[in-house]
């Protein structure tokens, strides 16, 4: 069977669905996670430094245009993955040892290059994953490794395990979750450990709004303040001078909110979308609450969602500002063009009057030429009687000008309107 001629994205898109799958694991289990900033560092750069890895260990080396890449060496899984603005390297071993965070994923890995991963640091985790104990057992490691004022834990994966954690940085620069797995199954355990490693990267990011919020605060609500004060002196303008004056005033305020707007834009979107994920993995890690402990939850609700809420005020704020300040500026415009109107309306009537008097001035004069060019032709008829009567015709002169007199005027008037027809034509 033929089919008819493909989207030239249809197996790119198809397949994306199997970019990242989930690992099967079973404890014990250590993963170290990191997640850097790459905004400015192309996939390419990055797989030229994963490229010395793959080398260093004689393994694959990764495709040069790859978004994602996983290899395996001396027991250690390396899981990378280019996203939009950041890139993770997740660095997962199945050692066996009783004391938890005894051993780390990310020490199998030469410093040298680990120093060397281009971009900045925003996330390191170590999540290490022992089989369950007694209670007992359970609190002395959990006393041992995280501080108490800040601990948190909760059952996870429904009641097949339990994740503890601080939300604390450690001497070396990681914080940690401990896990107690009970019942969890590879596929589950795999799930788990990707919702809890993006659950903290997403985090991270969505936090990256906080300065902006910090830093806008203030000014906006400085702006919000003149441009009340605007609004208010918008209704005691008088003059037209005064109005122009506010248009300035509300012109540099507006330009000031777009360039704010300009700058913020992206990262508080991108704070909405990471909220989300934040919420969606939270709901995905399936909850449950360890008595007497605080969950996970709980805890991002008291710390995670003001900052959130905080960041969507400043947003809520921009879009505020920025419609008040159009609607301010459309009404005072609209005071501006009726002003303008006013004073074209009275310049036009003055020019009409104008037009009107300088039309009897010409109407004066025209009847004034008029007169003075029949006195004129009169005048020369008058000589040619003379003429006349030097050569011998018997003329009187007197009626002869006289009776010229009407005629010479009636030429005199036609040949002006003749004129006066041709010019305004």
């Amino acid at each position: 069977m033929t089919l008819p001629s493909e989207h030239p994205l249809r197996h790119r898109l198809f397949n994306e669905a199997h970019v990242r799958p989930y690992s099967d694991l079973k404890a014990p289990v250590q993963i170290s996670h990191l997640a850097l900033m790459t905004d400015d560092i192309t996939a390419e750069m990055e797989c030229e430094h994963l490229c010395l890895l793959a080398e260093q260990y004689g393994v694959a080396p990764p495709n040069m245009k790859a978004t994602h890449y996983n290899i395996t060496f001396k027991g250690i899984t390396l899981k990378w993955a280019k996203h939009t603005e950041f890139s993770t390297y997740s660095f997962i071993t199945t050692k066996q040892h009783e004391q938890a965070f005894s051993s780390k994923a990310i020490e199998g890995v030469a410093d040298e290059w680990i120093k060397a991963i281009k971009g900045d640091l925003l996330v390191a985790q170590h999540i290490e994953i022992m089989s369950a104990c007694d209670s007992l057992c359970i609190e002395e490691i959990v006393t041992e490794h995280f501080q108490q004022d800040s601990l948190v834990a909760s059952f996870v994966g429904g009641t097949a395990a339990q994740a503890w954690t601080d939300f604390q940085l450690q001497n070396d620069g990681f914080s940690n979750i401990l896990i107690f797995d009970e019942s969890l199954t590879p596929q589950t355990t795999g799930r788990l450990v990707r919702h809890l490693l993006e659950l903290e990267t997403y985090r991270m990011l969505a936090l990256l709004a906080l300065p902006l919020v910090e830093k806008y605060g203030k000014p906006l609500r400085e702006m919000g303040d003149r441009l009340t004060d605007i609004t208010q002196r918008m209704s005691s303008t008088e003059t037209l001078q005064e109005e122009h004056s506010l248009l300035g005033d509300l012109t540099a305020l507006e330009a000031s909110i777009e360039q704010i707007i300009a700058s913020t834009s992206y990262r508080l979107s991108a704070t909405r979308a990471y909220r989300s994920i934040v919420t969606d993995r939270v709901k995905r890690i399936r909850e449950n609450r360890i008595e007497g402990r605080q969950m996970i939850s709980r805890y991002l609700e008291r710390r995670f969602e003001p900052a959130m809420n905080a960041s969507k005020s400043i947003t809520s704020m921009l879009e505020s500002l920025s419609v008040h300040i159009s609607r301010a500026s459309q009404i005072l415009m609209a005071r501006i063009n009726l002003a303008v109107e006013s004073q074209n309306q009275k310049l036009l009537n003055s020019m009409d009057k104008r037009a009107k008097l300088q039309l009897r001035l010409q109407e004066t004069v025209e009847g004034l030429s008029i007169a003075a060019v029949t006195f004129y032709v009169v005048s020369i008829m008058q000589y040619v009687a003379d003429a006349l009567r030097a050569v011998g015709v018997n003329i009187d002169t007197d009626i002869f000008v006289g009776a010229s007199i009407p005629i010479v005027l009636l030429g005199v008037l036609l040949a002006a309107r003749k004129i006066k027809k041709g010019i305004f034509k």
